[in-house]
């Protein structure tokens, strides 16, 4: 399915970014083996020819922790041919105990530089929550096969399409509600700030992918 034209940070709409900047470099690390590197693969085709290929998608698969997730990436980083001036954690909070989900977000706080920043894409409790975003809000707390089953039903329901991990065209199927989701997203932040929710572990549900579309959402053509 092709993806449609992109939707912005609240307002539905993305105006204050040049095409004339060029885009940087973006390597995305991924503990799931199925959704997450086909979502990726549809974000990646809708940048277009010119930057398509300025955007890496490697999969780990599921570690002993979450950090090994990032040992992953930095290896990754230290031999490929070419430099990434952002690189994209996604992971999720059901496989890993708290300790090791919580210490990834302070490590890329601490690792990144000037050169090359490190973002921690979690998800909790689990990927399916940012793609549920896109059709409706909820603070229910929630275990992974909870989510994904809630977002087969609104697949099925809205889009008529069914559910399963290795499902292509997740992307496009669901990119003209970005906008919703994203305040969505933002909204969860609001609800468990005000729970005194600070750490990601406690945070359920809440995501953080959307985060990446502050950097390359300007630059989606599809």
């Amino acid at each position: 399915m092709v993806a449609k034209k992109s939707k912005g940070w609240r307002s539905g709409k993305r105006e204050g970014r040049s095409r004339m900047v060029q885009m940087t470099r973006h390597l995305v690390a991924s503990e799931g083996k199925e959704t997450e590197p086909r979502y990726f693969e549809g974000v990646r085709a809708a940048l277009g020819a010119a930057n398509e290929r300025k955007v890496a998608i490697v999969v780990k698969g599921t570690g002993k922790h979450t950090l090994d997730l990032f040992d992953f990436a930095v290896e990754h980083c230290r031999y490929a041919p070419e430099t990434f001036d952002h690189v994209w954690l996604v992971y999720d909070k059901d496989d890993f105990p708290a300790s090791d989900f919580d210490a990834m977000e302070r490590k890329c706080n601490e690792l990144s530089d000037g050169s090359k920043t490190f973002h921690a894409l979690w998800s909790n409790p689990c990927f399916e929550l940012w793609p549920l975003l896109h059709f409706r809000y909820t603070t229910a707390h929630m275990s992974a096969s909870d989510c994904q089953h809630a977002l087969a039903q609104e697949m099925l329901k809205n889009l008529g399409i069914e559910y399963r991990k290795n499902l292509d065209g997740m992307f496009g199927a669901v990119d003209d509600r970005r906008g919703e989701a994203l305040q969505r997203a933002a909204r969860l932040v609001t609800y468990h700030r005000g729970l005194g929710n600070v750490k990601p572990s406690a945070q359920n549900p809440a995501t953080k992918v959307g985060e990446i579309f502050d950097v390359i959402g300007p630059y989606l053509v599809g």
